[in-house]
């Protein structure tokens, strides 16, 4: 109809009134997705480091906005899950580069502009309405992720889930404490207070919802990780780390957890540990034995090192108690920073705390199997 076809005119007009806005945009020649990431960063115009970017269609028409602290990966997610024809249907249009230490929340505000300038929201961005639900499906994780990941048991990301998603879910825990839904398990060698949860039924009220975003963020990982082995080539990465990202799944429980201020601390342990002998304790899918990938991402505001908390990671094949300072690293468990880890190879602990400390854990699990 006549009002279909102007509709469309000036959804494309908008569409290229972005384009020209944006700095970094490329040129009149437009490049194809697929190109986009086959040629270095200087063809396509979407670097390596923080940005966004606008996805076209063969007419013009933006299909999908997208960026993070490593744009190109989520250029290369979008390709990896997309029904489109990256060769033949998709093209790089507007591309906004940020400062290389720009923080997640300044590339959400790229994004967020870059919506606005179209008014209404890309087909491929599904129920996207805001920048807040605009941004790439899960988080684009890389080959090199999961290399570090192999090599040395874990690896730390600090922008999967953001500042403000944090904040929420530190003042949901600390409710949490206040309401006693936490308690501790009087197990030697630990002195947290925790409270399990089911995924699928978290805490309901108010002060509770800021735990659900964060959430949420952790149980896509799953999914995230096997994009990465999707699209990465045959000997890019070991067989061990890629079979245990095809095998885990997200868990149907969690675990929140506090560390006080009297110097509480969690002894050096594995999270999945054969020589124990409760090893194998507990309904398929909850047992330790179950446990592939653990994913801890901490709540803490303001932390520093006086504070204590740290995580302490050992090198593989070192025992705690023969360690020397050169043996392992210590991470501070700041607001937002997300570990991920072998469940069955790092030999970790939580050092002493001197002011209350909280985190949200998640234990990815394998395949399925009988009761032991």
């Amino acid at each position: 109809s006549r009002v279909a076809r102007g509709e469309d005119g000036a959804r494309r007009a908008r569409a290229s009134a972005v384009s020209r806005r944006r700095a970094g945009a490329v040129g009149d020649a437009r490049v194809c997705v697929e190109t986009a990431l086959r040629d270095d960063d200087e063809t396509s115009g979407v670097a390596d480091g923080p940005g966004c970017f606008a996805l076209e269609d063969a007419a013009g028409a933006v299909v999908f906005v997208g960026g993070g602290r490593r744009a190109r990966d989520a250029l290369r997610a979008y390709a990896a899950t997309t029904t489109r024809d990256v060769r033949n249907e998709v093209f790089v249009g507007a591309v906004e580069t940020l400062p290389k230490r720009s923080r997640s929340s300044a590339v959400r505000n790229a994004m967020k502009a870059m919506l606005e300038g179209l008014e209404y929201a890309p087909e491929d961005n599904a129920a996207a309405t805001t920048a807040a639900t605009a941004e790439t499906v899960g988080y684009a994780f890389s080959s090199d992720h999961l290399r570090a990941l192999e090599r040395d048991g874990y690896v730390v990301v600090d922008d999967l889930i953001s500042q403000d998603v944090a904040l929420a879910a530190a003042a949901s825990a600390r409710a949490m404490y206040d309401r006693g839904v936490m308690q501790n398990l009087r197990q030697e060698g630990r002195d947290d207070d925790v409270a399990v949860l089911a995924t699928s039924s978290l805490p309901a009220g108010d002060e509770f919802a800021g735990l659900r975003p964060c959430v949420e963020a952790l149980l896509r990982v799953p999914d995230d990780l096997r994009r990465v082995v999707a699209r990465a080539d045959d000997d890019a990465l070991g067989a061990d780390v890629v079979s245990k990202v095809r095998a885990c799944r997200a868990p149907d429980r969690l675990m929140l957890a506090r560390y006080g201020s009297e110097s509480c601390r969690y002894v050096p342990h594995l999270d999945n540990d054969p020589s124990d002998d409760a090893n194998d304790a507990g309904s398929p899918g909850l047992r330790p034995s179950d446990r592939v990938f653990t994913l801890i991402a901490y709540l803490n505001p303001d932390w520093d090192a006086t504070r204590g908390g740290r995580f302490r990671a050992f090198r593989p094949g070192v025992a705690a108690d023969a360690a020397s300072p050169s043996d392992f690293v210590d991470i501070d468990p700041i607001l937002g920073r997300v570990v991920v880890f072998d469940a069955a190879k790092l030999l970790h602990e939580v050092r002493p705390s001197f002011h209350d400390r909280y985190a949200v854990t998640v234990w990815t699990r394998g395949a399925e199997r009988p009761p032991a």
